[in-house]
């Protein structure tokens, strides 16, 4: 008899191990989740915020820059809009009316749609007149953003021409 109780404290034991175990597994998954969601918001926030300083530059400067794109989402050219927006999946919470996270001439603005995440740049029209636009894909996941400003006809209009690679 003493055998046997053994092996039922054993069995027991054991069964309350991988259920803790099991447990933890499920909790620490979704704390993962979370913050690769915090992760790709604060990635996209910055890239978008790096587009904006390589293309005040080029507006001012002229010539070309590139910028590395390191997300797994869309990233989009709205030309009727001239808007580049990413969108992603995200299970964050935030404001599902537009945001403003920047407001310097460019205006960039971010907002959740359910769960889709939509974070964009645009140019209002002051000090710059700015006219995006692509001759490649306008929607895309790049792994490079190439951004390069081309002469335009029209007095006091600014043509930036923005490629994915």
């Amino acid at each position: 008899m003493k055998g046997q109780t053994e092996i039922i404290v054993f069995i027991l034991l054991f069964l309350i191990g991988v259920s803790l175990f099991m447990a933890s597994i499920i909790w620490s998954r979704s704390i993962l989740d979370r913050n690769t969601d915090v992760m790709t918001l604060n990635t996209a926030e910055s890239f978008m915020n790096k587009l904006d300083d390589k293309i005040d530059n080029i507006i001012r400067f002229g010539g070309k820059d590139s910028l590395n794109y390191n997300l797994d989402a869309t990233i989009e050219i709205k030309e009727i809009d001239e808007i580049i927006e990413i969108k992603t999946p995200l299970d964050v919470a935030l404001y599902d009316e537009w945001v403003n996270l920047k407001e310097n001439g460019s205006i960039i603005r971010e907002r959740m749609e359910g769960n889709l995440f939509r974070i964009q740049l645009y140019y209002p029209g002051t000090p710059y007149d700015v006219d995006l636009f692509t001759e490649g894909p306008r929607i895309a996941t790049p792994t490079t953003v190439l951004v390069e400003k081309i002469s335009s006809d029209e007095p006091g209009k600014i043509r930036i021409k923005v490629t994915f690679q």
